[in-house]
Order: structure tokens, then sequence, then C-alpha cells
């Protein structure tokens, strides 16, 4: 059984802007970025390290589990703060500043690391000098960037944070124009298998890369990496060991998964289609209660005028009747006893 170490996870991480990596999100981008931080981590053990462009800073504290000392720079002042809190080491410090103007004293750290940083910016030959302004004799780069050839051919869309890509050849020649010795090695996250002898090998790594359902291509090394990342110092480096990243086994999950959720989908349909005949059920019957409704509201509206009317009738046919009865009570007051007399001979 090999090496186990614990992996380093901000608690409260930042939002995922597509500038730097958070805890935040996960995927591709996260495999890409902890790969080069345990990759880098193998070959720090017991240096003083500085990280350029720590941002959250799990990767230096990837590199505080192995190294002497690390050194975290970050041009943003709120995610150094929140790196220092998420990540409290004794030999891990974050700091503010520049790449082109490390704030780190001359033949400071034995290894400096960058990765996903030099596409950022311009100026990118300052930074390699201040590189090397801070290394010390025998001291090694490993720095990463994206591949421009590959990561952004033509009629795609840009990158929104990259100020300047550098393809492999422009990549290459910027890093040895500083350090005799440049290793590159390429990266690419895939799904697939693994080969590995039990026992270091000369031959290089054959790599079989499916190329749609119908076409295999066999290749030495990996096709169409979109990342480079290389090690970079005066001293010949190391022999680099190939490198793997397993993130997880059970490829089938994601199929199996996708059924399961495929099945959802079809009952929730169906689900969905029972509530909407209800619905519309529903609403014819609503729409025939609201029918009714207006009916009897009409009808009522009816009777309350039929009602209006009458009560006016009665009102003035009582009104008549009070008329009548005061004739006639002012003809028998006043004519009656008159005409009694003429009729019948007697006095009024």
């Amino acid at each position: 059984m090999g090496e186990i170490f614990r992996r380093e996870t901000a608690e409260r991480p930042e939002p995922f802007t597509g500038e730097r990596l958070t805890t935040a999100v996960g995927g591709q981008v996260q495999i890409e970025h902890y790969h080069r931080y345990l990759f880098a981590r193998s070959l720090v053990t017991g240096l003083d390290v500085l990280d350029v462009a720590s941002g959250e800073g799990y990767g230096s504290a990837l590199l505080a589990q192995v190294a002497r000392t690390v050194v975290g720079v970050e041009w943003s002042a709120e995610t150094a703060r929140l790196a220092a809190s998420n990540f409290s080491r004794p030999n891990l410090h974050f700091t503010l500043g520049d790449a082109r103007a490390l704030p780190l004293a001359d033949a400071s750290v034995n290894a400096v690391v960058s990765f996903e940083t030099i596409e950022h910016f311009d100026r990118q030959a300052d930074f390699i000098k201040e590189v090397g302004r801070v290394l010390r004799p025998g001291g090694c780069f490993i720095v990463s960037t994206p591949d421009r050839d590959i990561y952004s051919p033509a009629n795609t869309a840009a990158n929104p944070y990259h100020v300047h890509e550098l393809s492999g050849v422009e990549f290459a020649t910027l890093l040895r124009d500083a350090f005799r010795h440049v290793s590159i090695l390429r990266q690419r996250a895939m799904a697939g298998s693994a080969l590995l002898p039990d026992t270091a090998s000369p031959a290089p790594p054959l790599v079989f890369d499916r190329r749609g359902d119908t076409h295999f291509e066999a290749c030495i090394g990996v096709p169409r990496a979109p990342y480079l990342i290389a090690v970079a110092s005066n001293e010949p480096p190391p022999p680099l060991p190939p490198s793997l990243y397993i993130s997880r086994s059970d490829l089938d999950t994601d199929m199996l998964s996708a059924m399961k959720l495929a099945k959802q989908v079809q009952e929730a349909r169906v689900q969905l289609q029972e509530t909407g005949e209800k619905l519309r059920c529903a609403e014819e019957k609503l729409q025939r209660t609201d029918e009714t409704l207006r009916h009897t509201e009409e009808n009522l509206l009816s009777a309350d005028r039929q009602r209006v009317e009458a009560e006016r009738q009665r009102v003035e046919a009582e009104q008549q009747y009070m008329t009548l009865r005061g004739s006639l009570r002012t003809f028998l007051r006043g004519y009656w006893p008159l005409l009694r007399a003429r009729m019948f001979g007697q006095r009024p």
C-alpha cells in the first residue's frame, strides 16, 4: 500500500467564477488542478516552496504536507485572507503580491510552483525573471499553462480571464531562455483504463485514443492534451515518472445513475401528464361552476330588479290610496252634508 494523506479542501470556499478553482466546483477542472499539485508535492519534500497564484490555498496546503515551508502568493487580498483562514498550518503562510514583482528576497526558496497563472497577464518574461531571482541555485520551477493550439482552437470562444495564451513551442522557448534544463509533460483529463508495469520501464507509454464510434488511434504519449506542465531548472532534474490521477473507478455508476434518472424523469412526465389531465378537468368544472354562478348572479339581479319594481309599484299604489282616501274624507266632511240636505231636505 502506498502513502495515505489528507485531501485538502476549504471549509469556507469562494464561489466559482471560472477564474480559479475552488472547493465549490468539482468534475474535470478539479481533477486537472489536483493532479498538478499532487505531482508537484512529489518533488518538494523538505524544500522551501513558493506557490504563485495560490488561490483558495488547497494546493499550497497539499505542498505543505511534505515541504519545510510554503508561501502562497495571491494578487487578491480577500482570496489570500480566506486561504489563511481555511488552511492554518505552522509551515504555511499566505501573502498578497504580483507574480511579476514577487514579495520575496533573492534566493529564498528551493522551488517555485505556479499552475495556470502565466496566461492571466502580460509581461510574462518579467514573471520568469522574478522566478529565477527568488530561486536558490539548483532550485526548480514547476509550472503549467494551457496549450493555445489545443485549448483555444480557431472559431472557439476565448477564456475571458486569459490575457495571453502560449503555444507549446512558445511556452518551451520562454522557459529555455531562462533555464538550462526544461522537461515538458502533457495533461489531459479522461475516462479510460491504465496499464502500468510493476517496475520502471524505459519504454514510452503506449496510448490508445478512441476516435468516435468507428476508430482508435495508437500513439506514443498523450494526444491532444490541452495543458502543458514543465519542470525547469539550471541543474539536471531527476527523471520525471509518468503520473496518473485516479478520481474514481465506478465508471458504470454514471450510466446507472443516468438510467435511474431517466426512469424518474419518465415517471415524473407521466405524473405531470396525469396532473395536467386532472387540472384540465378541474378547470372545465370550474368553468361550469363559473357559468352557473353567472346565471345565478343574473337571476339574482333580475329578482332584485323585480323586487325594486314591486316596491315602487307598492309605494305608488299606497300613495294613490292615500290620495284617494284623503279625497274621500274631504268629500264626506265637506260635500256629503250638503248633498244629503238637498236630497233629503235636511239641514247640514
